[in-house]
This record gives C-alpha cells, structure tokens and sequence, in this order.
C-alpha cells in the first residue's frame, strides 16, 4: 500500500508545555488508523497539525510526498478533511445546506449537482428525511451523521476524526460509529482519535497509542490489545477495558 500521510519528528508546544515530542508515523492509503490514550496525550493536537488548525515548531507533515507547507490551504482541506467532536454545524442551514454550502464555495460545483451529492451522501448517513430540518432541532448523533456527510461532499482523500462520539450520550454512540465501519469497508482512508476500543480493535488496521506527547506503541490491533510490549499500554488498557 502506498503511503498517504507521513509524520516527520513533529513538535508541538503551547507556551512552555511540550504537547507532541517528535511524532513519527505513517498511514497507508485505505487504512483506518486509531489513536487512543489518555486525555492529555496529545492526540487530538496531533490531528489538528495535520490539517493546519494548529501550527508546529518543527517537523513536518506530508501528504502523498508534498509538505503541508508547501500545499494551498484550500486544497490541503479539500483533500483532508476532518470530523470535530462537537459537530462544527452552521446552525443558521438546514441540513441540506450544510453539505451544499462548501461544495458551491470552494469546489465551484453547480447547485444542482452539489445537491445531488448533499442528498446522496444523507442517504448513507440516514439523515436524508431530514434535510430541511436545522441543527437545533437533531440530537447529538444525527448532528454527528451530518457532520460526516458534510464531510464526505468535500470528497476527500483522507477523513480524520476527532473524538466523534465523546460529546454523545451513550445510546447515540452506536448510530455514528455503524456508519463510520460502513466508511472504512469502503477503502475511506481514516485516521480517528477515539475512546471507543471496540471500534479501534474491530475495525482499525492499525492502532496508535499515545502518552505524554509520544506514540509510546503502535501495531495491529490484536497485537496491542492482546500483546502490548509496554507496561503504559498495558495500565491504560487495564483501566479501559469493559
């Protein structure tokens, strides 16, 4: 498989505080890549790097081969698009406008068609009944599932995911993580800092843990929840376990 997102030496600090200590990583095109650990560890700075939410002091990020910093903004968040846990919806749209507003902006498709996409991609998400409705009037997990939709229009080449599900109660969990599988046995290419460890053993390729800045353990996933080599993986995952 061929390489989609490469993580050179990457540092980050906010202030005084070092948040990622020289993170090496690669994910290949098609995988689906979880990263787990504690609150803290810096998994969720580490994705935001990847897209240019936050900036970083040294290091690089590469996709396909070129440098984030080389890379036109828009066609970086085309091509890399993110899922955020507390959705990110413009409250002021329907559903239906969510997934058209940036498919008219930045890619220049005609109304029709970036409707004609919006509304497929509800469908797979099971929101399509309500693509007139606004923010405000869905629960937490159809926000998620239009979020993702949203996403999705942007036809990116890489989804990455915030902790999806943390901002959820628990019963609207499952809705979003079913059509986050049904994404990655479709070859979507995700990369998803998650607590959920069902979702990261059963569906990952490979799972990424994560503590005090440093990718302390990576591997597939029966070998990290089964087989882990080191005694942080294997106190965290004792916590964790259900």
């Amino acid at each position: 498989m061929s390489i989609i997102i490469e993580i050179q030496d990457l540092h980050k600090s906010f202030g005084d505080i070092e948040v990622l200590k020289g993170i090496d990583f690669t994910v290949n095109k098609g995988e689906v890549v979880s990263i787990i650990g504690s609150s803290g560890s810096g998994k969720s700075t580490l994705l935001r790097c990847i897209n240019t939410l936050e900036t970083f002091e040294s290091g690089d990020v590469k996709i396909e081969g070129t440098s984030i910093k080389e890379m036109n903004p828009i066609d970086l968040h085309t091509r890399v698009g993110i899922v955020f846990q507390s959705f990110n919806l413009f409250g002021h749209l329907t559903v239906l406008e969510n997934c058209v507003v940036a498919q008219r902006k930045v890619l220049k498709k005609s109304r029709e068609e970036a409707e004609q996409i919006a509304l497929e991609l509800l469908e797979k998400v099971g929101m399509d009944s309500f693509k007139d409705a606004v923010p405000e009037q869905l629960s937490g997990g159809q926000k998620q599932r239009v979020a993702i939709a949203r996403a999705l229009a942007m036809n990116p080449e890489v989804l990455l995911f915030d902790e999806p599900t943390s901002a959820l109660d628990p019963e609207m969990v499952g809705e979003v993580l079913e059509v986050m599988k049904n994404l990655a046995t479709e070859g979507l290419t995700m990369l998803v800092v998650t607590h959920e460890m069902d979702f990261a053993r059963s569906v990952s390729n490979k799972v990424v843990f994560m503590d005090g800045g440093v990718i302390v353990e990576e591997g597939e996933p029966e070998q990290i929840f089964l087989h882990p080599q080191h005694n942080r993986t294997k106190e965290f995952l004792s916590r964790v376990r259900v």
